[in-house]
């Protein structure tokens, strides 16, 4: 009977298994019908009109999201009101192209009003112009390629053709231009123009603007403290005319030959007169202007820092601004304007600087006068001065004059006086000069300049320019030059594409000049077309001196290739040799510093606190030991290399003092991991802990106990662990 009981059992208990089983998996298949009707019915929701706001409102990230506003300018008012349409998701499958067609027929509807959607593309180029019958059916690649110039043609505004964007830049503001999404996938050469919004951001399409091409494309050349040999500026001259410069901005400063009182302000390796009276000819051999330079009231490190002058520094401790108010620094300033001008007597400008004045109005002389009075008085001494003696325009950089009113100027008639030349090297110039700064100055002067930059903008210790960053600031310079320039009865005078070597005298080096010459070309020609689209491919490739392999028959991604190491490293233009050594320099630099944190941070045998106390594992520093020489041989490979590369451009001097910032940090602290940690790999013996503390941390109050109290605590310790082994 058990038997049988246990047979009903097992059966019964099977069975209840099968049972639950079954009803478990009815109930996932309901689940998931109910998930997928639920699913369906929320996609229903989209084309059935099931939202109670108007489908404009929707924000529909699922499908391609157009939406609408009204586009800003920032000049007198005449670009108001323009609509603007903006693509943020272009619909990639079939679907989402008919889901994409019932969104815009609807909101077509809702707002009554065709015209907002004139050239807004969808679906892989296809345009939608607001009819019935305006979706193109793509069957071919022919055909493809035929909607997409059709978009373009109805698009266009008269400039050359554009390459096609590969994706959609978002922003926040409402540019007034159109974005344009096209598909690059069949390899058209044509498109979008490539532009930028008031805002700092990409902006493909058309603008409302024409092309603004800056009559002056002056090119300012930083040499001080690392002069290039008059040799490769004989070559960098000429190249800088066929590729658009109109003049060159000479800022000397301690590579002038000064002489007589000035003397001692002049570097060792200073240009001589005879140098730069042959600068001068072949510039004007290539028609090519040049201006001067001279710093008149800040940025005066490198004569204030001597004790001859120290008497004239605005604050005694600080070496960077003069006292404006003693007749001395008159008398200096003069003396250098005149040593300058000797050479340079065709000169119709000289820049008198005056920018970045950190201290003003402090020194005993100074503080009985507001500190804007002083800057404009001072500035118009000079000026008066150079205008009368060499009768030459003046030139001032405008930060100072950025808080100052239009009355303060005008009361010294400053615009008479100088033209200032705003810079701003960031990406939105508006957020740093805003449109209201351009009206007050539009009441005083009535020639104004802009300044870009093309390198030495981006980080104080960079080796090469970011070019996507340094593109985005001179196209927007071209869009700010284009809506402002009408405030000014003379407009804008030019553009200066700067190209600063250090951040002041003191600074170390910052991009040096041949690393940063596919910078200028590239923003060079775009500025003097004022454009930038794959229809200067040629020229640029052709400054660049780029062969004719398939690599240089497609256009620039600046977006996967921002310093452009990827495209330009083997062609043949000057300095390539220090372009490519600096792409090999980031490579190495981040592999070594990689190591180098990994052994002394990640790891624990040959930290700081090892190589202090010599007291380490010696099979643990042969592991970490093992990946050092390769690491070292790079860094010293690395070094020859520089100097062969350097040689060309700089003397030793430069060549010496840019190794020992960017390489020699790394080379020493590979050496003295090796050396430290081969010194603790002798040692046999080791000692107790804990080990002597660090004699520096006493002024911490961290100190090792003294003998007396080590001992008694000794005693007490002893006497607890006896008295612990009492019994109780």
């Amino acid at each position: 009977m058990s038997r049988l009981a246990e047979l009903v059992m097992a059966k019964t208990g099977a069975t209840i298994w099968r049972l639950r089983r079954q009803l478990f998996g009815g109930l996932f298949i309901a689940v998931a019908l109910c998930l997928f009707y639920f699913q369906f019915a929320a996609d229903e929701s989209i084309s059935t009109g099931r939202h109670q706001d108007p489908p404009l409102k929707r924000d529909l990230n699922s499908l391609g999201q157009v939406e609408f506003g009204t586009g800003t300018s920032h000049d007198d008012g005449s670009n108001q009101d323009k609509p603007v349409a903006r693509v943020k998701f272009v619909a990639k499958t079939q679907d989402q192209f008919e889901e994409q067609q019932k969104i815009l027929n609807r909101n077509k509807v809702a707002r009554g009003d065709d015209s907002r959607l004139q050239g807004v593309l969808v679906r892989d180029g296809s345009d939608y112009n607001g009819g019935p019958d305006s979706r193109i059916q793509l069957e071919s690649i022919h055909e493809r390629q035929q909607a997409v110039q059709r978009a373009i043609d109805q698009l266009s505004d008269g400039r050359p053709p554009a390459p096609i964007p590969m994706a959609i830049q978002q922003f926040t503001g409402p540019p007034a231009a159109v974005m344009i999404p096209l598909d690059d996938s069949f390899g058209s050469p044509w498109g979008g123009n490539y532009k930028y919004n008031p805002y700092g951001e990409p902006v493909y399409g058309k603008t409302n603007r024409p092309n603004y091409i800056p009559k002056e494309r002056v090119v300012h050349l930083d040499l001080k403290g690392a002069p290039p040999l008059v040799s490769i500026l004989k070559t960098l001259i000429p190249w800088l005319a066929a590729n658009g410069a109109t003049s060159i901005l000479f800022e000397y400063e301690d590579t002038f030959p000064f002489h007589g009182p000035l003397a001692s302000a002049a570097t060792v390796n200073h240009y001589t007169p005879s140098q730069i009276t042959e600068l001068v000819l072949l510039c004007e051999k290539h028609k090519l202007e040049i201006i001067p330079l001279v710093q008149t009231l800040g940025h005066l490190e490198f004569i204030l820092k001597q004790q001859r002058y120290s008497n004239l520094r605005e604050v005694p401790e600080m070496p960077q601004a003069l006292c404006p108010s003693k007749n001395e620094s008159l008398q200096m300033i003069y003396e250098m304007i005149d040593q300058v001008m000797r050479l340079h007597p065709s000169s119709r400008y000289l820049h008198i600087g005056c920018d970045e004045v950190f201290q003003m109005g402090e020194c005993e002389l100074c503080r009985q006068k507001a500190k804007d009075n002083l800057f404009l008085q001072h500035v118009a001494t000079v000026a008066k001065h150079v205008r009368a003696k060499y009768g030459t325009g003046v030139l001032i950089w405008d930060d100072m004059l950025r808080h100052v009113s239009d009355a303060s100027m005008n009361d010294i008639h400053l615009g008479e006086l100088v033209e200032p030349m705003v810079w701003v090297y960031a990406e939105d110039i508006y957020r740093f000069v805003q449109p209201s700064c351009w009206t007050k100055y539009s009441q005083v002067f009535s020639h104004i300049w802009a300044a870009s930059a093309f390198k030495g903008a981006f980080g104080e210790q960079l080796t090469v320019p970011n070019v996507r960053r340094h593109l985005d600031n001179h196209m927007n310079w071209l869009d700010v030059m284009s809506t402002e320039s009408s405030k000014f009865s003379g407009g804008f005078r030019g553009l200066v594409l700067t190209g600063w070597q250090r951040y002041d005298h003191f600074a170390m080096l910052c991009e040096l000049l041949p690393a940063a010459i596919p910078s200028l070309a590239l923003n060079l020609i775009s500025v003097s077309h004022g454009y930038f689209n794959s229809s200067l491919q040629d020229k640029i490739y052709s400054a660049l001196k780029c062969g004719q392999s398939p690599k240089y028959q497609t256009w620039i991604n600046l977006d996967s290739d921002p310093f452009l190491f990827e495209k330009f490293s083997w062609c043949f233009f000057p300095g390539k040799q220090v372009f490519a050594l600096m792409s090999r320099l980031e490579t190495t630099k981040r592999d070594v510093e990689a190591y180098i944190d990994r052994v002394t941070k990640s790891r624990a045998w040959i930290t700081d606190y090892n190589r202090r106390h010599n007291f380490s594992s010696p099979m643990r520093i042969d592991e970490d030991l093992e990946e050092l020489p390769g690491r070292l041989h790079s860094m010293v490979s690395l070094v020859k290399a520089s100097r062969e590369s350097l040689i060309d451009w700089f003397d030793e001097w430069t060549i010496g003092e840019w190794v020992e910032q960017h390489l020699w940090p790394l080379l020493s602290r590979l050496e003295t991991i090796q050396k430290e940690s081969e010194g603790m790999k002798k040692v046999r013996y080791w000692p107790a802990r804990p080990l002597p503390l660090l004699p520096q941390l006493a002024q911490y109050g961290i100190s090792e106990p003294s003998f007396n109290s080590l001992v008694a605590d000794r005693h007490e310790v002893s006497q607890l662990r006896y008295e612990n082994r009492q019994p109780t």
